[in-house]
Parts: structure tokens; sequence; C-alpha cells
């Protein structure tokens, strides 16, 4: 339930809804105090404007996204025990796959660089993410499945019963604690990591990042730059879900 409910606020809260709620609020209010009703009406208003600017929401990307990538000249000096692989999402009755459960394209990337950090490390792999609303397979069940299947890589370790990223860092340690192998590499996507860092680290993990998935700068001219756009909006509200998210753990974990 705790789960549901965060969601339904994070929906709610979290920009662009937030915009949303606040253009709703204004058309409502404005029936009868009108020049409130503006104001909530034209903030929602310019807000979701800007966010959707390729301009702006590079910035918020730039601020958040700090992690750098591994590089193959850490690979010789690395002191971890296991690389850890968040979850990312299914994609549910897939119809190319029989209509079956698949991991989610960003599952399916963090899956594919953790499969190529074990080829260059030769460290064991752990897979979190469970079900989240519960009646289907795990999502880590279905990512050892894709690195076995189609990575030629071994999950070692499936930890199924996680559904946020505070649950990953906790349950993970759980298993891993057990034989001392809480010194580990995390792998998610860039933009997520600074958040996914935290939470480990707060489990009892000692973490080396290993960020994957990068938003790389973007090179059009600034005309191209400066006009509002539905990938930009998209951007934008990953970069905010990220910030209400390090808040929320602040408050209710750590």
């Amino acid at each position: 339930m705790e789960v549901f409910i965060t969601k339904l606020v994070s929906s709610l809260l979290v920009p662009p809804g937030l915009f949303f709620s606040l253009i709703l609020i204004g058309l409502l209010v404005r029936i009868r105090f009108y020049r409130t009703g503006q104001i909530f009406f034209y903030s929602g208003l310019i807000s979701l404007i800007l966010i959707s600017v390729p301009l702006v929401s590079s910035t918020l990307v730039s601020i958040t996204q700090v992690d750098s990538p591994l590089n193959h000249d850490q690979f010789s000096n690395v002191s971890a025990k296991a690389i850890v692989i968040l979850g990312g999402g299914r994609y549910a009755d897939a119809p190319e796959y029989q209509s079956k459960d698949t991991v989610s394209r960003h599952a399916l990337e963090r899956c594919r660089y953790g499969a190529y950090l074990q080829r260059q490390l030769k460290l064991p792999i752990l897979v979190t993410g469970g079900s989240v609303y519960g009646g289907r397979k795990s999502e880590a069940f279905l990512m050892k499945e894709v690195i076995e299947n189609s990575f030629s890589g071994v999950a070692h370790w499936t930890e199924t019963k996680s559904r946020t990223t505070y649950e990953n860092a906790k349950y993970s340690y759980d298993m891993l604690s057990t034989n001392s192998n809480t010194n580990i590499i995390l792998v998610t996507h860039a933009l997520h990591m600074a958040r996914a860092t935290e939470a480990f680290e707060q489990a009892g993990f000692t973490v080396i990042p290993a960020p994957m998935g990068f938003y790389t700068p973007d090179t059009r001219s600034i005309f191209m730059r400066i006009f509002p756009s539905i990938g930009a909006a998209r951007k934008s509200a990953r970069v905010f879900h990220e910030w209400m998210g390090r808040l929320w753990y602040k408050l209710r974990y750590y």
C-alpha cells in the first residue's frame, strides 16, 4: 500500500503532474476567484512550457548526472566483490514474445552493461527487483533470463522482493553481507545513480558507481534548443523524479 500511495502522490507532485494540477486548479478556482485562478493557471502553463524546452532540460540533467563512467584504466584496480544491477521496469505481455513479460528498455540496457562488466572483470552478478504490484514474475528473474540467454552472462543471485531503490539496497545487503560481498559495482542509469548510490551506501555497501545510459550533450544550434518538445519534457520529468525521490528517502528512511 505504501508503494501505491507513494507513486500516486509522486504522479501529482512531481512535474509535469504538478504543473497540470496547477492548471486544473486555476481553471476551477477562477470561476469564483478570477485573479487567483489566473495565477495558478499561468504558473502551471509557463512552468510546463519551460521544462519542455531542450535548453532547460539539458541544464537540469547536467546538474543531476554527476558520476563519471568507469574506464578501462580502472578495471585492473577494482576492489569490488560483486556487480549489482538494478531493475528498471518490465515490458508486460510483450506480443512478440508470446505475450510473456520481459524486461523494459531501461532494464535491458542495464543488463547489457552489467554483462559487459562481468566479461571484463570476472565478477559475480546480483540482479535486484521484485514485482511492484504482485502477481507476475519478478523483474530480477526476467533480468536473469536476459543476461544468461541474450548476453552470455551469469546472474549468481536474484533478489526478488524489492519494489523501490531503497528496498533494492536493503534486500541486496541482506543477501550479500552474509558472504562479506559488500564492496560492489553498482549498475544503473546515470541520471538515477546519485539516488541509488546514496541508498546502497546507507544500507551498508561500499559502492563503486558504474553509470550507463548517459544523456549526452545536445549539440544542436541554440535555435533548435529553445523550442519545446515532448522529449525534453520527459527528460525534465525524470530529473524531478530523482530530486523528489532523494528528498523522500532522506525524510522517510535516513
